[in-house]
């Protein structure tokens, strides 16, 4: 491999990672504020609530569309298992540790669960009710402080500047290296109009975008306040708001003192760390991996799944392949009996 595939499959894996990475912040995200908010998380199960993360795309037509079901997955488990076992029953018979047919199901089934879970959660992102409350706190509440009292409007003519950097007909010299091989990745060949057509749902653009930067933007204590800011206003949605429910007047007074206490602990905050949060909102834009803070993770066409592959232990052989324990003790038992 030269030194050029060299860099490029670097990128490429810097790119997925930082893809990852964004996406695994606004899930925490949208964590936080569900639990602040004291709304139920998780199910039964352990899995993560529709009302917290849920599936959304720029085209559902087809992404709603499931040709393989978890129960037809399960099938396959349950009969890739069971030619193991056969294949290899004399020789399980011989080994002296019974556990190793305990391991290798365990870490084949987790391998399995592992794939399909980072395959169908590509499309997964922060609920529409989250989000709202996300949007509401920004606009409502924070932005026109940061407007009116400290000039944050060199972020909002920064982020501007920096999107129109990202049109590949007027600015292909100085457009970003991670915007651009996501492009070449998947529309190589393709004319600069088609790429800049193909490219538009990629970013969250305007509201959206200030406010996913705001949220994951990397400034000491500015993600924890904007958590607490939406998570309250949306317990006060889900209190004082919600048609149908009844709430005790106390319970009411409760909800709104804690969310107007919230505002003035983050007015206070606020006016110690200002220039701090400016300069590192500034600062966040001028890196070149500015990109991630605003990309949609659910319509950039690449894999997420690919980022670790499986690993494979040359030295088994079998449909035990690369699954059994990594105890060296334990595949030497295995290649001695």
């Amino acid at each position: 491999m030269t030194s050029c595939d060299t860099q490029l499959h670097d990128l490429g894996h810097e790119v997925l990672l930082r893809l990852n990475q964004s996406k695994r912040i606004d899930m925490k995200i949208s964590v936080d504020i569900t639990g602040i908010a004291n709304c139920p998380v998780r199910d039964s199960a352990g899995n993560l609530l529709p009302c917290v993360w849920t599936r959304q795309s720029v085209c559902n037509e087809f992404d709603n569309a499931t040709l393989l079901t978890r129960e037809a997955l399960q099938r396959h488990l349950q009969n890739f298992i069971d030619a193991g076992v056969r294949e290899n029953q004399d020789l399980l018979q011989k080994v002296n540790d019974p556990a190793l047919l305990v391991d290798w199901v365990v870490r084949t089934a987790e391998y399995w669960e592992k794939r399909y879970a980072e395959k169908r959660n590509e499309k997964y992102d922060i609920s529409q009710t989250v989000f709202s409350a996300m949007y509401e706190i920004v606009f409502n509440t924070v932005w026109p402080l940061l407007i009116s009292e400290y000039g944050f409007e060199q972020v909002s003519k920064k982020l501007e500047q920096q999107m129109q950097t990202l049109q590949v007909q007027s600015a292909k010299t100085t457009s970003n290296k991670y915007h651009m091989h996501i492009l070449e990745h998947i529309s190589a060949g393709a004319s600069a109009q088609e790429k800049d057509l193909e490219s538009f749902f990629w970013m969250h653009r305007g509201h959206n975008g200030l406010v996913r930067l705001l949220f994951r933007a990397d400034i000491p204590n500015l993600r924890e306040h904007l958590c607490m800011l939406a998570g309250k206003l949306l317990q006060k949605k889900e209190v004082c708001n919600k048609a149908g429910t009844y709430a005790s007047h106390r319970q009411r007074s409760d909800v709104l003192q804690e969310w107007c206490n919230c505002k003035r602990d983050f007015q206070l905050w606020f006016d110690e760390n200002a220039h701090t949060v400016l300069k590192g909102l500034l600062h966040a834009l001028d890196k070149e991996d500015w990109i991630f803070l605003l990309i949609d993770h659910t319509a950039v066409p690449l894999s997420l799944a690919s980022i670790k592959p499986v690993d494979a232990d040359p030295e088994m052989q079998g449909p035990m392949q690369g699954t059994c324990s990594n105890d060296p003790s334990k595949r030497q038992k295995v290649r001695d009996a």
